[in-house]
């Protein structure tokens, strides 16, 4: 079932995707996943930011683009929760949402 998209949700897409083309023209989708990792300053959370064409294949652009892109999703989105939750956000609908791994059927 599709959404539609509120007035300000509309605008928002507009922006974000204008940003991130200005980024990296071929960008298609973005998904962040948190990783944490056990480094020399003690425990702590980084997330990884996975940039994709319309065909969802890996974009290969340096860790600039990677930093710069995730930036204008944290602007855009401030209330998401970065660290701990993994997130995919298209282009084309303009859409935010989280990544659910469901288990299948046959495994529960």
């Amino acid at each position: 079932m599709s959404r539609r998209h509120s007035a300000a949700e509309a605008v928002r897409a507009v922006i974000v995707a204008r940003d991130l083309r200005r980024i990296v023209g071929d960008v298609d989708s973005i998904t962040t996943t948190p990783v944490f990792i056990d480094g020399d300053h003690g425990p702590r959370t980084v997330v990884h930011v996975h940039l994709a064409d319309i065909l969802r294949l890996p974009l290969a652009v340096d860790a600039e683009t990677h930093r710069a892109a995730y930036a204008v999703l944290r602007r855009a989105y401030p209330r998401a929760q970065w660290s701990s939750s993994e997130y995919r956000y298209d282009l084309r609908p303009g859409r935010l949402a989280p990544v659910t791994t469901e288990i299948p059927a046959e495994l529960r």
